[in-house]
């Protein structure tokens, strides 16, 4: 068993010993972490849509309730 991880310790070891990087935080293969410019511009506008879509939602069944209201008041009163 030691065997094995001390040949699993040495194959890492080399392959460690291969990358070179003057940043240690940065990916080994290049690649950045997270999203691109245009991934953040995409899911904000996507963001936008959805917030306009419910605050017209929003703003319909406000507007209905009020409407509403007003009859059954109206209905009670006249």
């Amino acid at each position: 068993m030691s065997e094995t991880m001390n040949r699993r310790a040495r194959q890492q070891s080399a392959r460690m010993s291969l990358v070179t990087a003057s940043n240690q935080w940065q990916p080994i293969y290049g690649d950045d972490i997270g999203p691109t410019t245009s991934e953040r511009i995409r899911s904000g506008v996507g963001l936008g849509v959805v917030l306009v879509i419910l605050g017209t939602a929003l703003a319909a069944g406000l507007a209905l309730s009020v409407v509403v209201l007003f009859g059954l008041f109206g209905a009670s009163i006249g």
